[in-house]
């Protein structure tokens, strides 16, 4: 290392230029990087429920919605006047980019019937001139109607819905983008042409935009306040504003050149990985520090310039290695996640780890020679050498706490519940997440649980029993908790039966028993529905199955789990093999990501664990402090996450990768120590000495990187998206729980260790 850091301090000039052009090179790239809208994308395309999702929108049609739901102002809207309203939004709803359907009260097909006729026709045909009395007679049939209330017309007939579906490409990102326009210029339209009523807009097309919206507004908030947060904590560290702007450049170089880089290889950027430019400059922050800081140092012991940036390399070149190799481990260790995204954060941030180690010892060395420093003097040495004294002093009592503490976070880790709320990743900034509050207050549910229900043969949803299993699974889940509403085929064939019966003797509101009645019934309702209505999303095209959609309102990823569970179970005890169906939705698949990337995550962490031990190991040259590091590195999460469960609870989808990616960061204290430890060792003080000695030589340092890991991270608690706000707030808990843990529990477990030794060879020489 030191022919190549002659070199670089040889040619200052001609390094930053070849270091300034490969950056240029890798940040063309930018321009290639694309923004994705679909909420698809944290699934692995190999997925088998994502494969089980296409198969099911292939035979029933996408669920790609928008959702109006119509308020005015906490009075009924079923009044002629917000009649009016819901059949003008209804009709100008078609004209939206890409929309097959419109539902709404209004429009929902009707069905009537005399001694002479059959048809079926829309509840309130002409909206603009509804009588009082047939606007309560409108209220009575929506709200009797299983397919409307708490779908369509809220069951207090307050709100109603508009709900358009669209037809979408794979990777509709403009697609949606120009929908979601159009939707809230509607929205806007309607209640300035109808004073007194609100349209709040929701639904999973408006969730892919704010997918979208979040990246773009973390983008210009976060990484402009990520940035000034480095500034200060360099300036805090560095007091001095030409090394902080050295230090500001390779940071700022190394993430637009590692996303430049993404680009170059296609990859699509998504509200995960924005967070890669904040997550790369926070890591890489607390190598150049130190750099930087023992520099000024050494020109304040009287070496010049030169000699004092070689100095600072020296000294810091190991550490540097290491903490950037295991970093590099931890970050990489997310290729074994089931999400994509985090696949692709860990690559982009491990790309930054290289990029930014490789200009640490060439781009920052040769700008620090080429502008004036000034000599600084370290005012923190009487701090550390008093803490250094407190932790030798009292070592045995401050093992004994930490791991009291370690042992207390044990029994809080039971305190955390895995559970996630796909409709609620955003905060209320968000008009989606305000839009869909107040459907699922006032109208109905957002998560969705299909199942495509077999008959086993062509034509055989007609058939009496199947339809009678399916009534009778409709009405289990609507007796379900979080379930508002159910659709299902038997409620059509219901319908029709007690119209077309109506006033004749015995219960009509039954399903009939002849199948070929059963088809005559549809074959009618078919021909007979209005423009635009159809019911080929409910069965499949040879009549062999169909769907049954269950709407649930404020329910989380568990409760989504345990209804599509008990869903599957009440299937296997009361109907035919044929009839046995799994539940499916964007919904179920999101229920399930987190589960399936904590399992998968496990392994990667303990790979990551063995190979940052044996890094450890080989360079320090021992199998003792190989194993220390893995301890090291377990504990801070047990205490970090046992906090969490304590003041917290939940936590979701960003539990899967927090160990995973903090595994390789929080070992940087740790490495720091030991090398240290290690060295004073060799030139023979004893443990106690040798901890004296490191809280002296680079007690600050740990607070460096400890500060800057924390406080970089912490950044992200900015973010509206609860994935990142998580990840952010967890990881700034662990380091900080790790620099606890560096300082109260490795110098005495050190020191225990070390007088286990001495006795040992005491023994043998007692016995030789």
């Amino acid at each position: 290392m030191s022919r190549f850091t002659e070199t670089v301090l040889r040619a200052p000039r001609i390094v930053m230029a070849l270091c300034f052009l490969l950056c240029m090179v890798a940040e063309a790239g930018l321009p290639r990087l694309t923004l994705s809208s679909d909420t698809r994308v944290f699934f692995d395309p190999k997925n088998p429920e994502l494969h089980e999702l296409q198969k099911f929108e292939s035979k029933y049609g996408q669920n790609n919605s928008v959702l109006m739901v119509v308020w005015a102002g906490g009075k009924k809207v079923t009044t002629p006047e917000t009649l009016a309203a819901i059949g003008d939004l209804t009709a100008r709803a078609w004209k939206l980019p890409y929309s097959t359907r419109v539902e709404s009260l209004t429009n929902f097909p009707h069905v009537t019937a005399d001694a002479d006729s059959f048809a079926v026709d829309e509840l309130v045909p002409h909206p603009d001139s509804v009588t009082p009395e047939q606007a309560t007679e409108i209220e009575r049939v929506a709200v009797s109607d299983d397919l409307v209330r708490n779908r369509l017309l809220a069951a207090d007939a307050k709100a109603a819905g508009v709900l358009i579906n669209f037809n979408l490409p794979p990777e509709g990102s403009k697609q949606v983008r120009d929908i979601i326009a159009a939707s809230r210029a509607l929205a806007r339209a309607t209640e300035a042409a109808h004073p007194g009523v609100e349209v709040k807009v929701t639904g999973n097309v408006i969730l892919m935009g704010t997918f979208s919206e979040a990246a773009v507004r973390d983008a210009r908030f976060l990484i402009p306040v990520s940035l000034a947060v480095t500034a200060l904590i360099m300036m805090i560290f560095v007091r001095a504003i030409k090394p902080s702007l050295a230090i500001l450049t390779l940071l700022i170089l190394s993430s637009a050149s590692a996303m430049g880089i993404a680009g170059w290889f296609n990859y699509v950027i998504n509200l995960s990985t924005i967070a890669a430019p904040i997550i790369i400059m926070t890591v890489n922050m607390a190598a150049a520090v130190r750099i930087v800081t023992t520099t000024m140092a050494e020109l304040g012991a009287g070496r010049t310039k030169l000699d004092a940036i070689r100095e600072s390399l020296r000294i810091h070149v190991r550490p540097v290695t290491m903490t950037n190799a295991t970093s590099a481990l931890g970050f990489l260790s997310m290729n074994l996640a089931d999400a994509p995204p985090f696949v692709d954060l860990g690559n982009i941030v491990a790309m930054g780890i290289g990029i930014a180690y490789v200009m640490t010892f060439t781009w920052l060395p040769a700008m620090l020679l080429l502008m004036p420093l000034t000599p600084a003097v370290s005012r923190s040495e009487r701090l550390m050498i008093g803490l250094g004294h407190f932790v030798n002093r009292h070592y045995a009592a401050l093992f004994v706490v930490t791991g009291m503490l370690v042992v207390a976070s044990c029994f809080w880790l039971g305190k955390i519940t895995l559970d996630d709320d796909f409709q609620r990743y955003f905060d209320k900034r968000f008009d989606y997440r305000q839009a869909s509050d107040f459907a699922e207050d006032h109208l109905t549910g957002l998560n969705l649980i299909e199942f495509d229900i077999g008959s086993g043969h062509d034509s055989g949803v007609y058939d009496p029993d199947y339809q009678r299993k399916v009534a009778a699974f409709a009405v289990w889940l609507r007796a379900q908790p979080r379930v508002v509403s159910v659709l299902s085929l038997p409620d059509i064939t219901r319908r029709i039966n007690k119209t077309i019966n109506f006033g004749k003797a015995g219960d009509q509101d039954t399903i009939p028993d002849n199948s070929n009645q059963i088809a005559q019934y549809f074959l009618l309702y078919e021909m007979s529905l209005p423009y635009g209505a159809s019911i080929t999303d409910q069965i499949n095209v040879s009549r062999s199955s169909s769907r049954v959609t269950a709407i649930l309102a404020h329910a989380t990823a568990s409760e989504i789990r345990a209804t599509n569970k008990a869903a599957q179970a009440w299937l296997a005890a009361n109907a035919p093999p044929q009839m046995q169906a799994k539940g499916i939705s964007i919904n179920v698949l999101f229920s399930h990501l987190s589960w399936e990337n904590i399992r998968s995550m496990i392994g990667s962490t303990i790979v990551s664990m063995l190979l940052i031990a044996v890094v450890v190991g080989v360079v320090l040259r021992s199998v003792t402090y190989g194993l220390l590091s893995i301890v090291m590195n377990v504990l801070p999460s047990v205490v970090g996450f046992g906090l969490w469960g304590l003041f917290i609870g939940q936590l979701g989808l960003s539990a899967a990768v927090i160990t995973a990616m903090t595994i390789g960061l929080v070992v940087d204290d740790t490495i720091y120590f030991l090398l240290m430890y290690q060295a004073a060792r060799k030139r023979g003080l004893n443990a106690e000495e040798a901890n004296n000695d490191v809280f002296v030589n680079v007690g600050v340092a740990m607070l460096v990187i400890t500060s800057s890991l924390a406080v970089g991270f912490g950044v992200l608690m900015f973010s509206g998206f609860e994935v990142n706000y998580a990840l952010g707030a967890q990881t700034s808990i662990i380091i900080v729980a790790n620099l606890f843990i560096d300082w109260m529990m490795l110098p005495p477990l050190l020191r225990l260790i070390d007088g286990k030794r001495a006795r040992a060879s005491l023994t043998r020489q007692t016995h030789v």
